[in-house]
């Protein structure tokens, strides 16, 4: 590795970027300690450390894609350096600790970009739940799919089914990544049929959802179900395909 800044001169970088809520890259080698709901600590090693400007924290190893130490929704970043240089990402509710101590900084960079852009997926949320309208397994065998879009005082339900129990079941969808909003959605919805006597299950189905989304599922007593977009996908595509009925209709 080239020779990067000193661990004085990361410090004094990071807190300026920090500050400035800009993207930051750093490249160093570093030992995570983790604590909140578990604990954690790795051994040394080379990590890339991404900072984002809402202050979630992500440190990725030399191998796969997924990050092996993050903090989302971070409260607080705090940054200190002489022999090493140790970054602090806290997380108020629930209280989380992600501690990166660096001995080696090889390089930082960071930018400043305002322009949020939008995030396209291949099917949409009106096009998840016409599947699922049309293939309730997908979310659990025995489903049966009641009403689409059912008004109540909250707002409006994605489904409204009945499992093969006979129990009702409201169903919240999301076509990507669901977070604690999903979860407190649909919780508002449990919740308005429990003041009315009845007791519904409540599934958020979803490609996946954070940490504290499954936190606050578990604790209302309502479950998270995984869906696969590519399977969606597929069938979406398949479905298209079947209702050409000419040529001209491929080109």
């Amino acid at each position: 590795m080239n020779q990067g800044p000193s661990i004085r001169e990361a410090a004094s970088k990071l807190s300026s970027y920090i500050t400035m809520r800009a993207w930051i890259i750093m490249l160093g080698n570093c030992v995570m300690e983790y604590e909140g709901r578990a604990a954690s600590r790795t051994t040394p090693g080379d990590r890339l450390v991404v900072i984002k400007p809402d202050g979630s924290v992500l440190v990725h190893g030399p191998r796969g894609f997924k990050p092996t130490n993050w903090q989302p929704d971070t409260s607080a970043i705090v940054v200190s350096g002489e022999d090493t240089l140790v970054i602090r990402a806290i997380r108020r509710s629930p209280r989380e600790v992600l501690i990166i101590e660096c001995r080696k900084v090889y390089l930082i960079a960071a930018g400043i970009g305002a322009e949020e852009g939008s995030f396209w997926m291949y099917v949409n949320e009106h096009e998840i739940r016409d599947i699922i309208t049309r293939k309730p397994e997908l979310v659990e065998e025995g489903l049966r799919i009641v009403r689409v879009e059912k008004p109540v005082e909250p707002g409006f339900i994605d489904l409204y089914a009945k499992d093969r129990e006979g129990r009702l079941v409201v169903i919240e969808l999301k076509r990507v990544k669901a977070g604690e909003d999903a979860a407190r959605q649909l919780i508002r919805y449990i919740e308005y049929f429990r003041s009315k006597g009845v007791e519904p299950r409540g599934i958020l189905v979803a490609p996946e959802a954070t940490d504290t989304a499954i936190s606050l599922l578990e604790r209302a007593g309502l479950e998270f179900k995984r869906i696969d977009l590519r399977k969606i996908y597929s069938l979406i595509r398949d479905s298209s395909r079947a209702k050409r009925t000419s040529i001209l209709d491929y080109l």
